[in-house]
């Protein structure tokens, strides 16, 4: 930026100089001369505007900044402050699905192009249920004991992950709560606190049990969801526990 000032400087003494020599000659300087000054400045003028422009820009991308963006000193804190859960749950676990040392998932990655898909995808069939998405909620998971990617691989199998699906802006008890949400076949919003009840599952003495009224779900959900907003595998590469 200092570089496209000093540029600027140079160009402006440069019209300044140009002007000066206008006016010293202009009793002397015949026609054809002064033509060429004159687009010269015109020139020197053009580049100048675009300098600013372009100055300008700069100035509205550094003011553009998000305000969620940490220093990478504080993402350094923060990451290995979670090294001694990662032991804890490394030990816990024991192994993986192919019987070697586990190891906790600290990463996952998600391909740009796929995510702009999913929001393109999510906006779209809002659309067409006349909803507006408020933002997105990304939930933890774990997939189970038994799950299997790909026919044969078993490395995902306990490890942590999560899923994301849009949210709609809700009013409860006078304060404002982005709820996630999906659609069912006929396009209606379903709420996910009602259809997978975040509050209703428990352990108890080593078990599962449901609260009453966890299945209150609409019959149309046993079947295939065409319009599900519940992304997971969006890339085709969730975690792996390797630390990248």
């Amino acid at each position: 930026m200092k570089q496209q000032i000093n540029h600027i400087k140079q160009y402006v003494i440069i019209a300044f100089a140009l002007i000066l020599v206008i006016s010293c000659k202009e009793g002397q300087t015949n026609a054809p001369e002064l033509a060429n000054l004159e687009r010269s400045i015109k020139e020197k003028d053009s580049i100048i505007s675009n300098l600013k422009e372009q100055l300008g820009e700069l100035a509205d991308d550094k003011r553009r900044i998000p305000n969620n963006i940490v220093q990478s000193e504080f993402a350094k804190e923060i990451y290995h402050l979670y090294d001694e859960r990662e032991e804890l749950i490394n030990q816990v676990i024991g192994q993986d699905g192919e019987d070697k040392p586990f190891k906790a998932t600290r990463s996952l990655f998600y391909d740009i192009d796929d995510l702009q898909q999913y929001i393109r995808y999510v906006k779209i069939k809002s659309r067409k249920a006349r909803v507006k998405p408020s933002g997105f909620r990304f939930y933890f998971a774990l997939y189970p004991k038994e799950y299997v990617r790909d026919r044969e691989n078993k490395k995902y199998a306990q490890r942590q992950t999560f899923f994301i699906a849009p949210t709609l802006r809700k009013k409860i008890d006078g304060r404002a709560v982005d709820l996630g949400y999906t659609l069912d076949n006929k396009f209606n919003v379903e709420l996910l606190k009602d259809i997978i009840g975040f509050d209703s599952i428990r352990k108890k003495d080593g078990k599962m049990y449901q609260k009453a009224g966890f299945f209150n779900v609409n019959l149309s959900n046993l079947l295939e969801e065409e319009n599900s907003l519940i992304a997971n595998e969006v890339s085709g590469t969730p975690p792996m526990g390797e630390e990248q």
